[in-house]
């Protein structure tokens, strides 16, 4: 039997124990003493996942499967819902599918062990019927087109499409309700059974929990099962963007925007991949962010409003930052962000905003552990990467002004597109 491994980080005064199953199943306790406890489990499957080869041959899912899966998955083989078992023992439980991944958990203040044997009972079994799974469609569709109601969602998934030829991102993780009515009962049995693999499968708890009951309860679900992850197929991705602008029409009190401009994606999910978006990051925060220049320049002349946002998002074989906010300024917030980032290539930021914003991202970093649920969350699909919160939290303390640089040289301004929802009638 493998034992647990303790990993500390002396200057925040945080550990964790993690330890890994014979068939590669992980496991990640971390020993706090809070309020609640809490428990995910987390599969590195998700919206991305639509094409992928096992033993040689290829197999091609409806957009939304992963999220479907998830749906299915607290359903019990007498048709019962898991949920009615968490509330009987008190645990308040979730789940949610992202592009790269499915996570289920729960937290408790009492009856942690009976919690934890239904999630891992839950998510280790799968049970289907046509019927179920005909009837479980127009609950997602209805989810479907609640999203779609939704302007904030729509402007920027729109801007993915502008963005993208025929990377996954381009469709919703929960699909459509044309690719949905897609799914079947065996399809889903074929995702289940390829994919929610021990080697694809992590587990954290967050509490003052003996690391090695839960290790027991991980292998009396999971100890006795195998099979490694398949290989996702991504398509061809052209480097440049699809459509320069997609603009479209709803009842809105004031006009939506989100500009976005195409990078380099990382081909594998590494420490220096994950560096490389840190760096990236920081970047970004240092051209836009709330302490920059540019906002406190913008804000003032009220171009840009209280929902001004700017970020860089880096997933599986794609990499964008994203502008957003409200108004009908846009063109000129545009033009003006583009003119700042060709500006600082030339004129970068001092010693001291670099450092400034470097202690403020740490700071942020280090709120992660006054939550049980951010760490749960972040631990769990952490475990699924070869490295970790400790490493990224250190990764902060010690890069580099010209690694921050080098991101944004990186950044090519002509690689841009807008999404727009402009007043006027109902989407």
């Amino acid at each position: 039997m493998n034992s647990f491994i303790l990993k500390e980080n002396q200057t925040i005064k945080e550990k964790y124990f993690h330890t890994q199953l014979e068939n590669g199943f992980r496991i990640t306790v971390v020993p706090k003493k809070l309020s609640a406890s809490y428990a995910m489990v987390c599969c590195g499957f998700g919206g991305a996942d639509l094409e992928y080869e096992k033993n040689g041959e290829r197999f091609t899912l409806p957009a939304g499967t992963a999220h479907f899966l998830e749906h299915k998955m607290f359903e019990s083989e007498d048709g019962s819902d898991a949920f009615l078992e968490f509330d009987t023992y008190g645990g308040n439980a979730n789940a949610y599918t992202s592009f790269e991944s499915t996570c289920y958990y729960f937290s408790c203040t009492e009856n942690f062990f009976e919690n934890l044997n239904v999630l891992l009972k839950s998510v280790s079994s799968a049970h289907f019927t046509d019927a179920s799974v005909e009837k479980e469609k127009s609950i997602i569709a209805r989810e479907i087109t609640m999203y779609e109601d939704i302007p904030t969602s729509r402007v920027a998934r729109n801007l993915c499409k502008a963005l993208y030829h025929s990377h996954p991102i381009v469709n919703a993780v929960s699909g459509s309700i044309e690719s949905i009515s897609e799914i079947t009962k065996e399809i889903l049995f074929r995702a289940y059974n390829d994919f929610y693999t021990p080697q694809n499968l992590s587990l954290c708890v967050v509490g003052d929990i003996d690391p090695e009951q839960i290790k027991l309860y991980a292998e009396k679900y999971f100890g006795n099962r195998a099979g490694s992850r398949p290989k996702t197929i991504y398509p061809a991705e052209p480097s440049t963007v699809k459509e320069k602008n997609i603009t479209i029409n709803a009842s809105l009190p004031n006009e939506l925007y989100c500009i976005g401009i195409k990078c380099k994606p990382e081909i594998e999910q590494t420490l220096e991949s994950h560096r490389r978006a840190t760096a990236m990051r920081l970047a970004i925060s240092l051209l836009f962010g709330r302490a920059s220049d540019f906002y406190c320049r913008n804000y003032e002349s009220g171009i840009i409003t209280e929902r001004f946002y700017a970020g860089y998002t880096s997933s599986r074989q794609s990499a964008y930052i994203i502008i957003s906010g409200s108004g009908s300024e846009y063109e000129r917030i545009m033009n003006a962000a583009i003119a700042e980032i060709e500006h600082r290539k030339h004129s970068f930021f001092t010693e001291e905003q670099v450092l400034r914003e470097k202690k403020a991202a740490y700071s942020v970093s280090l709120t992660l552990y006054d939550s049980g649920e951010d760490i749960v969350s972040a631990m769990a699909e952490a475990a699924q990467l070869d490295y970790d919160e400790f490493d990224c939290i250190e990764m902060l303390r010690d890069i580099t002004a010209d690694e921050i640089k080098q991101a944004l040289n990186s950044i090519d301004t002509e690689k841009n597109a807008i999404s727009i929802i402009k007043k006027g009638k109902d989407l």
